[in-house]
């Protein structure tokens, strides 16, 4: 009775395994990058320091990109989880440090749905009264699309998958399409590598600094599949292969648009590529003749990115619900093993938020508000596991221990994401995203009170935090039968 007990109850706290292959891996973590609306987005900023060095900076930023998917994967391979930062960093610091992690976690990725649903019912609205001068309100799409995706992520991650990979093969197809026809027409003074010389940045080396900022940015999102470790086939083999395949692929597809962003404006226009704030708009007139398919690419980039971020959050607040950290319900999933309690409060949760702050902000200020939380969160994530995966080897995995490799690496990727920390919060940024340096702290203290809540009420839910499924039962129900 016992045995069939624990079956039922782990059944109805597990995500559906062995359902999602090698390539729906790659294409839920490409999409969550967001490859045509990271170009369209970030590279004015990026660009603004880098200047016509602009493919110097973005390579540098896919380096140490590389470098952290190198301390994901190193976890991934033993610990094949929903929970991500959550469960990793557990390994790494313990309960308490995983619990913060995942506290931030909780904030950053939180934020994916409010800033996406925001992104893509502005710009959608923007195409149809543009195109077809057909006037229908953000609010009203934003509200559509999130409905769509609801949809298609309650089906399941496999068709989450095939949904995401179609909508990525189209904005990566056009992007490219922009890009090799301007270098095939040779841009504004022919081709040459002058792009990758330190010394056309605007502003020298920290002007590199700036464009590298702005390119690890556009890679916040490959991480995502650490999240889908309970659900990939052969998991510990899958995600880490999918995480360096991702980080590669869209790597290179962003620093071949940077280096045809570069070489469309030409070296004696790189201040004009730097003062452009929709740059990608511009080259699309001058060798396209038109822009709409550009502001429908940016469309289906953020609706994959939207169906992919979705997921993955959905996935971490079911972990955390499973364990307890979060209401119980949460870590349910349906007999089809989708968490589809977690799915639902998720988007009701980000249909409220986005329409309250759209109401003050407007739709691009509530893009900017939630991704500048989602970016510095997620950065200072980076940097703690990058810590975390040291200890984690010295304390649990000793023999398989590599100073190069799972000491020196991720210690080097841990100062190197300081670069961005700092580029987030100096100089501050107008209000209100200077607000959210304090959001966070704000947001960790509460975290830390609520984890002191638990050790004095819950201690054994404390003590199994990260670790519920690697043994029969969940704390509550030791708890119950202690």
């Amino acid at each position: 009775m016992t045995d069939t007990v624990t079956t039922e109850t782990r059944a109805r706290h597990s995500l559906r395994r062995n359902t999602l292959s090698i390539a729906g891996s790659v294409a839920m973590c490409m999409a969550f990058m967001g490859p045509a609306t990271s170009v369209a987005f970030n590279t004015a900023p990026a660009a603004a320091g880098a200047g016509f060095a602009l493919p110097l900076a973005i390579l540098l930023a896919l380096v140490a990109c590389l470098l952290v998917a190198n301390t994901i994967a190193a976890f991934a391979r033993k610990i094949p989880t929903a929970g991500f930062a959550y469960t990793f960093n557990t390994h790494g610091f313990g309960p308490s440090g995983g619990f913060l992690s995942g506290w931030l976690l909780l904030l950053s990725y939180g934020m994916i749905a409010p800033m996406l649903l925001a992104a893509i019912g502005f710009f959608s609205s923007q195409f149809l009264a543009v195109q077809f001068h057909l006037h229908i309100a953000w609010q009203v799409m934003a509200l559509v699309f999130g409905l769509i995706v609801w949809g298609i992520n309650a089906a399941g991650i496999s068709d989450s998958a095939k949904a995401a990979m179609v909508f990525l093969v189209l904005e990566v197809g056009v992007m490219l399409g922009l890009t090799l026809t301007i270098l095939g027409k040779g841009g504004d003074h022919g081709l040459s590598f002058a792009p990758f010389d330190v010394a056309h940045s605007l502003k020298g080396t920290a002007g590199l600094g700036t464009g590298m900022l702005w390119g690890i940015l556009m890679f916040i999102g490959f991480e995502s599949v650490a999240t889908l470790g309970e659900e990939a086939k052969q998991a510990k083999r899958t995600i880490p292969l999918a995480l360096f395949s991702a980080v590669i692929v869209i790597g290179l597809f962003y620093v071949l648009t940077a280096y045809g962003a570069a070489i469309g404006y030409g070296s004696a226009h790189a201040g004009t590529l730097a003062g452009d704030p929709s740059p990608w708009t511009t080259l699309a007139h001058r060798y396209w003749g038109i822009a709409w398919a550009l502001m429908l690419t940016v469309i289906a980039s953020q609706f994959a990115n939207f169906i992919s971020g979705s997921n993955s959050f959905v996935r971490v607040l079911f972990s955390m619900g499973r364990e307890g950290i979060l209401p119980r319900a949460l870590g349910r999933t349906s007999r089809r093993g989708i968490p589809h309690i977690a799915l639902g409060a998720y988007m009701l949760f980000s249909f409220a938020v986005t329409f309250l702050l759209g109401l003050k902000f407007g739709p691009l200020g509530v893009y900017g508000f939630a991704g500048t939380i989602l970016g510095l969160g997620m950065i200072v994530i980076y940097i703690l596991i990058s810590l975390a995966v040291i200890r984690f080897y010295r304390r649990e995995h000793r023999s398989e221990f590599r100073w190069i490799r799972l000491g020196v690496l991720p210690a080097l990727t841990a100062i190197l994401m300081l670069l961005p920390v700092w580029g987030q919060i100096h100089p501050a940024p107008a209000w209100p995203n200077n607000l959210v340096p304090y959001i966070i702290a704000a947001w960790m203290v509460i975290g830390a009170g609520y984890l002191v809540f638990l050790r004095t009420r819950r201690p054994a839910l404390v003590s199994a935090m990260g670790r519920v499924f690697e043994t029969d039962t969940d704390p509550d129900e030791k708890v119950a039968g202690s």
